[in-house]
């Protein structure tokens, strides 16, 4: 796969503050860099355990991702134990770039577990293109939906639990915490929501394929907790979090950004 890659000194993090009124599309917003993942050891972590999910009653997870590399078990996103995000079997033609999403309740067991062998969504997500993938849960309405490039592509509305009380897991992008099960290929603005965000914002994160700013109130309803722009305005190891969580996120055993973005 192709891609220039370029030191990470980071571009200048032009997002306009919560509030603000930046208008969707417009030149305050700028993303010119991602993280490129090697299938062997890179991943991003946070230092410290994600707790702001636990116990949580709503979440929503929200990424992009490109590849065309199938990497059984991957992890995409893995969110302490509350949320995971992992490539199906690469051995089968009906599974290969295909991904299951999981809602975790306590001990990290899954209370809603979507895609794999029963995937409804689009067919194959590593095909050299880049694709957003979202998941939102609401416990007050028991419904969970897989969202694959804006569109809803799984429903459960038997989705009834409660987050992980307690976790004391980091967060991580392009593999496990520990660093097993690493994802080969590049992501860009992963996001992590403690509410559930609605059909229309997702839209908008989507934008037509591409990236939106997460922190504008004309763009979504919701400010995200956890958000890195993987390279705009960051200097590696560091993964700024753009979100309100303070969780900044460090880059294990690469030190690069990517200029290939969604576009």
């Amino acid at each position: 796969m192709a891609n220039t890659i370029e030191y990470g000194q980071g571009a200048v993090n032009n997002t306009i503050g919560w509030g603000q009124g930046a208008k969707v599309g417009g030149s305050s917003f700028s993303n010119t860099k991602s993280i490129l993942l090697d299938g062997v050891d890179d991943a991003v972590l946070t230092n410290n355990a994600y707790t702001h999910l636990s116990s949580g009653t709503a979440m929503t997870v929200s990424v992009w991702f490109k590849s065309s590399t199938y990497t059984t078990s991957g992890r995409l996103m893995f969110v302490g134990k509350h949320v995971e995000i992992l490539q199906n079997s690469a051995s089968f033609s009906n599974t290969q770039g295909t991904f299951t999403y999981k809602v975790l309740g306590n001990f990290g067991n899954s209370f809603a577990t979507m895609g794999g062998n029963t995937q409804s969504g689009v067919a194959n997500l590593v095909d050299g293109n880049w694709h957003h993938i979202c998941l939102t849960w609401d416990g007050s309405t028991t419904t969970a939906v897989v969202y694959e490039d804006g569109v809803a592509k799984i429903t459960n509305t038997s989705a009834s639990g409660t987050l992980n009380s307690s976790t004391t897991e980091a967060y991580a992008v392009g593999a496990k915490n520990n660093g097993s099960n690493p994802i080969n290929g590049t992501i860009d603005e992963p996001a992590i929501w403690t509410t559930a965000l609605s059909a229309s914002d997702v839209t908008a994160i989507y934008n037509s394929g591409v990236p939106n700013n997460l922190n504008d109130s004309g763009v979504i309803s919701t400010p995200p907790t956890t958000w890195y722009r993987c390279g705009d305005g960051d200097s590696a190891p560091t993964l700024l979090d753009n979100g309100s969580g303070g969780d900044d996120g460090i880059m294990r055993n690469f030190t690069t950004f990517s200029t290939d973005v969604p576009t």
